[in-house]
């Protein structure tokens, strides 16, 4: 553990590169580039959630062939550049020529990883090197997914099962964090089987770690038929907006007798709160329904409300009202407001509100409702908290746009999927267009809506106050994952500074 820190800023006056070691250096640009068109193969449209066990190989083969230490970096920066272009290639749809910066900045937090792996495999077994690496990978794609400004966790390795039978029995356990961990334990195992000079028994040892995890999934059995809910939800999806077209869809269903209705995020794009007639339409449609009515809309704050710059311009720019809040509005059965949310996480470098700080859950004839908007169901937080605070169902209104592509639209399907079997909750999801979804408590679709501009549909669904492995002790794998980290870094500099007074 004595390695020396300074390699990582140390400057070394370059030297003309013999043909061999040009050839090393084109080798593991190659096997980078193919470790993130392997990894691509994880995400909606391919789906081969089987490709996980092995796509990180040859990124870890390159890092441990890298020069120096910068070298295993900008290896690592080229992968997730690669990676991330490859599986979300609808952010250049988005932003067109810009849409490297989006790339880039979920590329940057990877490269602290392959340092780690670099400097630590000139004093590290394999027996703790591979868990130690594993273990920052985790702490570092936290921070890429939910721990700095730009959080943004699409594309994370664990979102691999959501659409597999594992899945369902997997993220009840370790969540979509502990699949990420899965995932590179398994490769950087192999890899350093590759590499491995060992004797025997300690090439047994390693390879034994992705026999069981193989064994684990391959024989998963798949989860048996669709549960049975006892109460009616109701999805009522439109693009097209305005109150009264989905009251209109609404009064259709009247004959369902849904106890729970959800519309979409941004359902109404002005701001009800401030406009008495159009609370009372509404108080009386959920009094006709009979029914808790959650739908999205906007709501006005002051212009002095704590928020980021950005968030702040965007908005200013884009509505005469300036800062608003993206917020979810729950009506019971008599037509009271029950109580608001307001979006915790609105979309960067867009206009989506201020961000909100709480995450309550509203009771009503239904159950206990905790609902997320849209973008916070992406992280891994949102479902935890509600469920923590006692939700029992968990409504999602969301807003994806019509003129999404098809992948873009599926791949963010797959990701409520996953957090509906992290918590062990149904979940439902209306969206604008796209796929909304009603979700069982093992991730799987009880119902969904097709990508179309007008649309409804009911499933059965029943409150559950289960508390999963993940949601009572796991969902703690990144901070333990940071706690190793430092703890390894401290002793490190410890040991260097007491070798170096010897």
């Amino acid at each position: 553990m004595n390695f020396d820190f300074k390699q990582l800023f140390r400057y070394k006056k370059s030297v003309p590169l013999s043909a061999k070691q040009k050839v090393a250096i084109a080798l593991n640009v190659l096997l980078v580039i193919l470790a993130g068109l392997l990894g691509s193969q994880l995400f909606y449209p391919y789906e081969r959630w089987w490709v996980a066990w092995f796509c990180l190989v040859p990124l870890f083969l390159a890092i441990r062939r890298a020069r120096s230490p910068a070298g295993a970096g900008w290896l690592m920066f080229l992968f997730g550049v690669v990676f991330f272009g490859a599986s979300l290639p609808w952010i250049t749809l988005i932003f067109q020529a810009a849409a490297i910066g989006p790339y880039v900045l979920m590329s940057l937090p990877l490269v602290p990883i392959a340092l780690i792996y670099y400097l630590a495999a000139k004093t590290h077994r394999p027996l703790f090197l591979v868990p130690l690496t594993a273990l920052a990978w985790l702490a570092f794609e936290w921070v890429r997914c939910e721990g700095w400004y730009f959080q943004f966790s699409w594309a994370q390795l664990g979102f691999a099962f959501a659409p597999a039978p594992a899945g369902g029995v997997l993220y009840p356990w370790i969540g979509v964090y502990g699949g990420t961990l899965l995932i590179v334990l398994v490769n950087l195992t192999i890899a350093e089987i590759i590499l491995a000079r060992q004797r025997l028994p300690q090439r047994l040892i390693l390879a034994a770690l992705p026999v069981l995890a193989l064994s684990l999934f391959l024989n998963t059995p798949a989860p048996s038929g669709i549960p049975s809910g006892t109460l009616r939800a109701t999805m009522v999806q439109n693009e097209t907006g305005g109150f009264d077209e989905l009251r209109k869809s609404t009064l259709a269903l009247k004959n369902e007798h849904p106890i729970l209705v959800v519309w979409p995020e941004y359902a109404l794009l002005e701001y009800p709160l401030s406009d008495a007639r159009r609370m009372q339409e509404l108080s009386q449609l959920a009094r006709e329904m009979n029914t808790t009515l959650i739908f999205g809309t906007k709501e006005h704050l002051p212009a002095n409300t704590p928020c980021d710059w950005m968030r702040r311009r965007n908005m200013t720019a884009n509505d005469a009202n300036g800062l608003y809040g993206n917020i979810a509005l729950v009506l019971n059965p008599q037509g009271e407001v029950v109580g608001k949310y307001r979006k915790v996480h609105p979309i960067q470098f867009f206009a989506d509100g201020v961000p909100g700080v709480e995450y309550p859950v509203f009771t009503t004839p239904a159950a206990r409702i905790g609902v997320g908007i849209c973008y916070d169901f992406d992280y891994a937080s949102t479902a935890l908290s509600l469920t923590k605070n006692g939700a029992e169902i968990l409504a999602v209104p969301t807003f994806d746009q019509g003129d999404w592509s098809n992948q873009q639209h599926i791949q963010h399907s797959r990701m409520a999927q996953s957090r509906a079997a992290e918590v062990a909750r149904w979940v439902v999801r209306t969206t604008s267009s796209g796929y909304s979804q009603i979700i069982t408590p093992t991730g799987a679709n009880a119902v969904t809506i097709d990508n179309i501009m007008v649309a409804s549909a009911s499933a059965n669904v029943s409150p559950s106050n289960v508390m999963t492995i993940y949601t009572r002790y796991t969902h703690y794998l990144p901070q333990l994952a940071w706690g190793v980290m430092l703890l390894w870094l401290v002793v490190g500099v410890v040991r260097k500074r007491m070798t170096t007074k010897d």
